[in-house]
Protein backbone atom coordinates (compact mmCIF):
# COMPACT_ATOMS: atom_id res chain seq x y z
CA UNK A 1 0.00 0.00 0.00
CA UNK A 2 1.38 3.39 -1.01
CA UNK A 3 1.42 6.30 1.45
CA UNK A 4 -1.41 7.95 -0.44
CA UNK A 5 -3.58 4.89 0.19
CA UNK A 6 -3.19 4.90 3.95
CA UNK A 7 -6.36 5.31 6.02
CA UNK A 8 -7.33 8.87 6.94
CA UNK A 9 -5.77 10.44 3.85
CA UNK A 10 -7.70 11.96 0.99
CA UNK A 11 -6.51 10.98 -2.40
CA UNK A 12 -5.97 13.86 -4.82
CA UNK A 13 -7.84 13.55 -8.10
CA UNK A 14 -5.16 12.75 -10.69
CA UNK A 15 -4.75 14.40 -14.02
CA UNK A 16 -5.56 12.38 -17.10
CA UNK A 17 -2.79 9.92 -17.82
CA UNK A 18 -4.08 8.64 -21.17
CA UNK A 19 -3.55 11.07 -24.06
CA UNK A 20 -6.67 9.80 -25.79
CA UNK A 21 -8.79 10.66 -22.76
CA UNK A 22 -8.74 14.43 -22.53
CA UNK A 23 -10.80 17.60 -22.41
CA UNK A 24 -9.84 18.84 -25.85
CA UNK A 25 -13.37 18.48 -27.23
CA UNK A 26 -14.75 20.83 -24.58
CA UNK A 27 -11.92 23.32 -25.06
CA UNK A 28 -12.43 23.44 -28.83
CA UNK A 29 -16.14 24.09 -28.46
CA UNK A 30 -15.44 26.94 -26.03
CA UNK A 31 -12.95 28.41 -28.50
CA UNK A 32 -15.52 28.19 -31.32
CA UNK A 33 -18.06 30.04 -29.16
CA UNK A 34 -15.50 32.82 -28.59
CA UNK A 35 -15.08 33.19 -32.36
CA UNK A 36 -18.85 33.55 -32.78
CA UNK A 37 -18.89 36.15 -29.97
CA UNK A 38 -16.20 38.29 -31.60
CA UNK A 39 -17.95 38.15 -34.97
CA UNK A 40 -21.24 39.08 -33.28
CA UNK A 41 -19.66 42.25 -31.90
CA UNK A 42 -18.26 43.12 -35.31
CA UNK A 43 -21.09 42.09 -37.64
CA UNK A 44 -23.78 43.42 -35.29
CA UNK A 45 -22.08 46.80 -35.00
CA UNK A 46 -21.82 46.71 -31.21
CA UNK A 47 -18.45 48.39 -30.97
CA UNK A 48 -15.21 46.94 -29.61
CA UNK A 49 -15.47 43.94 -27.32
CA UNK A 50 -13.99 43.99 -23.83
CA UNK A 51 -10.76 42.23 -24.74
CA UNK A 52 -10.16 44.61 -27.65
CA UNK A 53 -10.45 47.53 -25.22
CA UNK A 54 -8.23 45.83 -22.65
CA UNK A 55 -5.56 45.11 -25.26
CA UNK A 56 -5.60 48.61 -26.78
CA UNK A 57 -7.03 47.30 -30.07
CA UNK A 58 -4.38 44.61 -30.53
CA UNK A 59 -6.26 41.35 -29.99
CA UNK A 60 -9.82 39.98 -29.82
CA UNK A 61 -11.37 36.96 -28.14
CA UNK A 62 -11.74 35.43 -31.60
CA UNK A 63 -8.03 35.84 -32.30
CA UNK A 64 -7.17 34.18 -28.99
CA UNK A 65 -9.57 31.36 -29.85
CA UNK A 66 -7.99 30.77 -33.26
CA UNK A 67 -4.54 30.70 -31.67
CA UNK A 68 -5.89 28.09 -29.26
CA UNK A 69 -7.27 26.07 -32.17
CA UNK A 70 -3.83 26.01 -33.76
CA UNK A 71 -2.12 24.95 -30.53
CA UNK A 72 -4.51 22.03 -30.09
CA UNK A 73 -4.34 21.13 -33.76
CA UNK A 74 -0.53 21.08 -33.68
CA UNK A 75 -0.57 18.77 -30.69
CA UNK A 76 -3.17 16.41 -32.19
CA UNK A 77 -1.64 16.30 -35.66
CA UNK A 78 1.89 15.66 -34.41
CA UNK A 79 0.58 12.95 -32.11
CA UNK A 80 -1.24 11.43 -35.08
CA UNK A 81 2.02 11.23 -37.04
CA UNK A 82 3.84 9.67 -34.11
CA UNK A 83 1.12 7.02 -33.77
CA UNK A 84 1.25 6.17 -37.48
CA UNK A 85 4.24 7.72 -39.28
CA UNK A 86 3.04 6.99 -42.80
CA UNK A 87 2.49 9.80 -45.31
CA UNK A 88 -0.51 8.43 -47.20
CA UNK A 89 -2.79 7.71 -44.22
CA UNK A 90 -1.65 10.92 -42.51
CA UNK A 91 -2.61 13.18 -45.42
CA UNK A 92 -5.82 11.23 -46.06
CA UNK A 93 -6.94 11.61 -42.44
CA UNK A 94 -6.18 15.34 -42.45
CA UNK A 95 -8.12 15.73 -45.70
CA UNK A 96 -11.15 13.93 -44.27
CA UNK A 97 -11.21 16.16 -41.20
CA UNK A 98 -10.85 19.45 -43.02
CA UNK A 99 -12.20 19.30 -46.57
CA UNK A 100 -15.63 17.56 -46.72
CA UNK A 101 -17.33 19.78 -44.11
CA UNK A 102 -15.73 22.89 -45.60
CA UNK A 103 -16.82 22.00 -49.15
CA UNK A 104 -20.39 21.29 -48.07
CA UNK A 105 -20.40 24.63 -46.24
CA UNK A 106 -19.43 26.34 -49.50
CA UNK A 107 -22.30 24.60 -51.34
CA UNK A 108 -24.83 25.50 -48.64
CA UNK A 109 -23.66 29.12 -48.55
CA UNK A 110 -23.94 29.46 -52.34
CA UNK A 111 -27.12 27.50 -52.97
CA UNK A 112 -29.10 27.76 -49.71
CA UNK A 113 -28.05 30.87 -47.80
CA UNK A 114 -27.68 33.14 -50.84
CA UNK A 115 -31.13 32.24 -52.27
CA UNK A 116 -32.60 33.07 -48.85
CA UNK A 117 -31.32 36.62 -49.19
CA UNK A 118 -32.17 36.68 -52.88
CA UNK A 119 -35.81 35.75 -52.22
CA UNK A 120 -35.93 38.39 -49.47
CA UNK A 121 -35.42 40.95 -52.23
CA UNK A 122 -38.24 39.40 -54.35
CA UNK A 123 -36.10 38.40 -57.29
CA UNK A 124 -36.55 35.48 -59.67
CA UNK A 125 -34.79 32.14 -59.52
CA UNK A 126 -33.61 32.33 -63.14
CA UNK A 127 -31.84 35.61 -62.45
CA UNK A 128 -30.16 34.03 -59.41
CA UNK A 129 -28.12 31.72 -61.63
CA UNK A 130 -26.94 34.67 -63.70
CA UNK A 131 -25.38 36.42 -60.72
CA UNK A 132 -21.81 37.59 -61.02
CA UNK A 133 -19.74 36.48 -59.19
CA UNK A 134 -21.70 33.25 -59.64
CA UNK A 135 -22.84 30.76 -56.95
CA UNK A 136 -20.99 27.97 -58.76
CA UNK A 137 -17.89 30.17 -58.86
CA UNK A 138 -18.11 30.70 -55.11
CA UNK A 139 -17.81 26.95 -54.60
CA UNK A 140 -15.25 26.32 -57.32
CA UNK A 141 -12.89 29.21 -56.60
CA UNK A 142 -12.85 28.58 -52.84
CA UNK A 143 -12.51 24.82 -53.12
CA UNK A 144 -8.72 24.78 -52.70
CA UNK A 145 -7.94 28.42 -51.89
CA UNK A 146 -10.51 29.66 -49.36
CA UNK A 147 -11.62 33.29 -49.74
CA UNK A 148 -10.69 33.49 -53.42
CA UNK A 149 -14.30 34.65 -53.94
CA UNK A 150 -16.03 36.42 -51.06
CA UNK A 151 -19.54 37.00 -52.38
CA UNK A 152 -22.24 35.57 -54.61
CA UNK A 153 -23.37 38.49 -56.71
CA UNK A 154 -23.91 41.37 -54.28
CA UNK A 155 -24.69 39.06 -51.37
CA UNK A 156 -24.41 39.34 -48.44
CA UNK A 157 -25.47 42.93 -48.89
CA UNK A 158 -27.87 43.96 -46.13
CA UNK A 159 -25.82 43.80 -42.95
CA UNK A 160 -23.50 46.33 -41.39
CA UNK A 161 -20.46 44.72 -43.03
CA UNK A 162 -21.59 43.41 -46.43
CA UNK A 163 -19.47 41.83 -49.13
CA UNK A 164 -18.10 38.81 -47.24
CA UNK A 165 -19.94 35.53 -46.74
CA UNK A 166 -17.46 33.87 -44.42
CA UNK A 167 -14.64 35.74 -42.72
CA UNK A 168 -13.68 32.65 -40.72
CA UNK A 169 -12.27 30.79 -43.72
CA UNK A 170 -8.98 32.70 -43.83
CA UNK A 171 -7.38 30.33 -41.32
CA UNK A 172 -8.00 27.15 -43.35
CA UNK A 173 -5.14 27.77 -45.77
CA UNK A 174 -2.73 28.13 -42.86
CA UNK A 175 -4.17 25.02 -41.24
CA UNK A 176 -3.55 22.99 -44.39
CA UNK A 177 -0.03 24.40 -44.71
CA UNK A 178 0.69 23.41 -41.10
CA UNK A 179 -0.45 19.84 -41.84
CA UNK A 180 2.05 19.67 -44.68
CA UNK A 181 4.71 21.12 -42.38
CA UNK A 182 4.21 18.32 -39.85
CA UNK A 183 4.31 15.77 -42.68
CA UNK A 184 7.66 17.20 -43.81
CA UNK A 185 9.05 17.18 -40.26
CA UNK A 186 7.77 13.63 -39.85
CA UNK A 187 9.37 12.37 -43.06
CA UNK A 188 12.67 13.87 -41.90
CA UNK A 189 12.29 12.10 -38.55
CA UNK A 190 12.18 15.40 -36.65
CA UNK A 191 9.15 14.44 -34.53
CA UNK A 192 10.22 10.84 -33.89
CA UNK A 193 13.79 9.59 -34.16
CA UNK A 194 15.45 13.03 -34.20
CA UNK A 195 12.75 14.85 -32.27
CA UNK A 196 15.38 16.66 -30.20
CA UNK A 197 16.60 18.42 -33.33
CA UNK A 198 13.03 19.11 -34.47
CA UNK A 199 11.94 20.71 -31.21
CA UNK A 200 15.19 22.67 -31.07
CA UNK A 201 14.37 24.17 -34.47
CA UNK A 202 10.85 25.06 -33.31
CA UNK A 203 12.00 26.72 -30.11
CA UNK A 204 14.69 28.54 -32.05
CA UNK A 205 11.91 30.07 -34.17
CA UNK A 206 10.07 31.04 -30.99
CA UNK A 207 13.19 32.60 -29.51
CA UNK A 208 13.97 34.54 -32.68
CA UNK A 209 10.40 35.82 -32.61
CA UNK A 210 11.09 37.37 -29.21
CA UNK A 211 14.47 38.70 -30.34
CA UNK A 212 12.90 40.56 -33.27
CA UNK A 213 10.69 42.44 -30.81
CA UNK A 214 13.72 44.11 -29.22
CA UNK A 215 15.92 44.64 -32.27
CA UNK A 216 15.85 48.11 -33.81
CA UNK A 217 14.10 48.01 -37.16
CA UNK A 218 17.29 49.04 -39.01
CA UNK A 219 19.31 46.21 -37.43
CA UNK A 220 16.87 43.31 -37.84
CA UNK A 221 17.49 41.35 -41.06
CA UNK A 222 14.58 41.65 -43.46
CA UNK A 223 14.51 37.88 -43.98
CA UNK A 224 14.10 37.37 -40.25
CA UNK A 225 11.30 39.92 -39.98
CA UNK A 226 9.40 38.24 -42.81
CA UNK A 227 9.10 35.08 -40.70
CA UNK A 228 6.74 36.90 -38.33
CA UNK A 229 5.09 39.68 -40.30
CA UNK A 230 1.50 38.36 -40.67
CA UNK A 231 -1.19 37.04 -38.28
CA UNK A 232 -1.14 33.73 -40.14
CA UNK A 233 2.54 33.23 -39.40
CA UNK A 234 1.84 33.85 -35.72
CA UNK A 235 -0.80 31.11 -35.89
CA UNK A 236 1.82 28.83 -37.41
CA UNK A 237 4.09 29.43 -34.42
CA UNK A 238 1.27 28.39 -32.09
CA UNK A 239 0.75 25.25 -34.17
CA UNK A 240 4.44 24.35 -34.07
CA UNK A 241 4.59 24.96 -30.32
CA UNK A 242 1.72 22.50 -29.82
CA UNK A 243 3.46 20.01 -32.09
CA UNK A 244 6.70 20.34 -30.11
CA UNK A 245 4.95 19.28 -26.90
CA UNK A 246 3.36 16.31 -28.68
CA UNK A 247 6.82 15.13 -29.71
CA UNK A 248 7.66 14.58 -26.03
CA UNK A 249 4.57 12.92 -24.53
CA UNK A 250 6.45 11.38 -21.62
CA UNK A 251 7.87 14.75 -20.56
CA UNK A 252 4.72 16.78 -21.12
CA UNK A 253 2.61 14.29 -19.16
CA UNK A 254 4.61 15.01 -16.04
CA UNK A 255 4.95 18.76 -16.54
CA UNK A 256 1.36 19.63 -17.45
CA UNK A 257 -0.54 17.78 -14.73
CA UNK A 258 -1.27 20.69 -12.39
CA UNK A 259 -4.36 22.86 -13.04
CA UNK A 260 -2.81 25.62 -10.95
CA UNK A 261 0.10 25.88 -13.36
CA UNK A 262 -2.32 26.16 -16.29
CA UNK A 263 -4.42 28.78 -14.49
CA UNK A 264 -1.34 30.80 -13.54
CA UNK A 265 -0.13 30.73 -17.14
CA UNK A 266 -3.53 31.84 -18.43
CA UNK A 267 -3.60 34.72 -15.95
CA UNK A 268 -0.11 35.76 -17.03
CA UNK A 269 -1.17 35.62 -20.66
CA UNK A 270 -4.31 37.64 -19.92
CA UNK A 271 -2.19 40.31 -18.28
CA UNK A 272 0.14 40.36 -21.28
CA UNK A 273 -2.81 41.24 -23.56
CA UNK A 274 -2.82 44.67 -21.92
CA UNK A 275 0.73 45.29 -23.12
CA UNK A 276 2.42 44.99 -26.52
CA UNK A 277 4.34 41.85 -25.48
CA UNK A 278 1.58 39.28 -25.96
CA UNK A 279 2.43 38.36 -29.59
CA UNK A 280 5.82 37.11 -28.39
CA UNK A 281 4.68 35.49 -25.15
CA UNK A 282 1.57 33.77 -26.49
CA UNK A 283 3.26 30.98 -28.54
CA UNK A 284 5.19 30.00 -25.40
CA UNK A 285 2.60 30.40 -22.63
CA UNK A 286 -0.62 29.50 -24.43
CA UNK A 287 0.36 25.91 -25.39
CA UNK A 288 1.38 25.14 -21.81
CA UNK A 289 -1.86 26.57 -20.44
CA UNK A 290 -4.19 24.90 -22.93
CA UNK A 291 -2.54 21.50 -22.85
CA UNK A 292 -2.48 21.63 -19.07
CA UNK A 293 -6.23 22.31 -19.01
CA UNK A 294 -6.78 19.55 -21.56
CA UNK A 295 -5.31 17.02 -19.16
CA UNK A 296 -7.89 17.71 -16.47
CA UNK A 297 -10.48 14.95 -15.98
CA UNK A 298 -13.52 17.15 -15.28
CA UNK A 299 -14.53 17.43 -18.95
CA UNK A 300 -12.78 14.34 -20.26
CA UNK A 301 -14.46 12.57 -23.18
CA UNK A 302 -16.74 15.58 -23.69
CA UNK A 303 -17.36 14.68 -27.34
CA UNK A 304 -18.65 11.25 -26.35
CA UNK A 305 -20.96 12.82 -23.78
CA UNK A 306 -22.58 15.25 -26.23
CA UNK A 307 -22.55 12.91 -29.20
CA UNK A 308 -19.91 14.49 -31.41
CA UNK A 309 -17.37 17.21 -32.15
CA UNK A 310 -19.36 20.31 -33.11
CA UNK A 311 -16.58 22.89 -32.85
CA UNK A 312 -15.59 22.83 -36.53
CA UNK A 313 -19.19 23.20 -37.66
CA UNK A 314 -19.81 26.12 -35.30
CA UNK A 315 -16.65 27.75 -36.63
CA UNK A 316 -17.66 27.25 -40.28
CA UNK A 317 -21.29 28.33 -40.04
CA UNK A 318 -21.21 31.04 -37.38
CA UNK A 319 -20.18 33.87 -39.72
CA UNK A 320 -22.64 33.23 -42.60
CA UNK A 321 -25.47 32.71 -40.09
CA UNK A 322 -24.68 36.08 -38.52
CA UNK A 323 -24.63 37.74 -41.94
CA UNK A 324 -28.13 36.38 -42.62
CA UNK A 325 -29.40 37.56 -39.23
CA UNK A 326 -27.92 41.01 -39.83
CA UNK A 327 -29.73 41.10 -43.19
CA UNK A 328 -32.98 40.53 -41.33
CA UNK A 329 -32.13 43.17 -38.70
CA UNK A 330 -31.86 40.70 -35.80
CA UNK A 331 -28.89 42.65 -34.45
CA UNK A 332 -31.32 45.42 -33.52
CA UNK A 333 -32.45 43.20 -30.62
CA UNK A 334 -29.11 43.82 -28.89
CA UNK A 335 -25.81 42.00 -28.56
CA UNK A 336 -26.99 39.25 -26.22
CA UNK A 337 -29.98 38.29 -28.41
CA UNK A 338 -27.97 38.52 -31.63
CA UNK A 339 -25.13 36.43 -30.21
CA UNK A 340 -27.45 33.84 -28.62
CA UNK A 341 -29.60 33.36 -31.73
CA UNK A 342 -26.59 33.14 -34.03
CA UNK A 343 -24.88 30.67 -31.71
CA UNK A 344 -28.01 28.52 -31.52
CA UNK A 345 -28.40 28.45 -35.31
CA UNK A 346 -24.68 27.82 -35.84
CA UNK A 347 -24.84 24.94 -33.40
CA UNK A 348 -27.82 23.53 -35.31
CA UNK A 349 -25.82 23.69 -38.55
CA UNK A 350 -22.86 22.11 -36.76
CA UNK A 351 -25.03 19.26 -35.49
CA UNK A 352 -26.24 18.49 -39.00
CA UNK A 353 -22.71 18.85 -40.38
CA UNK A 354 -21.34 16.39 -37.83
CA UNK A 355 -24.07 13.80 -38.29
CA UNK A 356 -24.35 13.95 -42.08
CA UNK A 357 -20.89 15.02 -43.26
CA UNK A 358 -18.03 14.95 -40.76
CA UNK A 359 -18.75 11.71 -38.91
CA UNK A 360 -19.47 9.71 -42.11
CA UNK A 361 -16.33 11.17 -43.72
CA UNK A 362 -14.18 10.13 -40.76
CA UNK A 363 -15.33 6.53 -41.22
CA UNK A 364 -13.23 6.49 -44.38
CA UNK A 365 -10.10 6.72 -42.26
CA UNK A 366 -10.09 2.94 -42.16
CA UNK A 367 -10.51 2.49 -45.92
CA UNK A 368 -8.56 -0.59 -46.99
CA UNK A 369 -7.04 1.10 -50.03
CA UNK A 370 -5.36 3.74 -47.87
CA UNK A 371 -4.44 1.60 -44.86
CA UNK A 372 -0.75 0.89 -44.35
CA UNK A 373 1.20 -1.01 -41.71
CA UNK A 374 2.45 1.20 -38.92
CA UNK A 375 6.14 1.96 -39.41
CA UNK A 376 8.59 0.68 -36.86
Amino acid sequence: MSPSDTPGRTRRQPAISNDRQNSIGALRLILAVLVVYTHACYLGGFGPELLLVWSHNTITAGTVAVQGFFVISGWLVCRSWRNNPSLGPFLWNRFLRLAPAFWICLVITAFVFTPMLWSHHDRGLVSFFSLSPSPAGYVWHNLVLPRSQLTVGPFPSGGLHPGDWNGSLWTLSYEGACYLMVAALGLLGLVTRWRGLGTTLIFTLLTLHIVTAFLPADLAPRTLLRLYDTPGKLLTLHFLAGAAWAAWPESSSGLLWSPWVAIALMMTLAMSWHFPVHPWLSPILFPLALLGLARRPELADFEQRVGGDYSYGVYLYGYPVQQILAEFQVHRLGLFAYFAISLLLAFGCALVSWRLVEKPALLWKTAKWIARPVAA
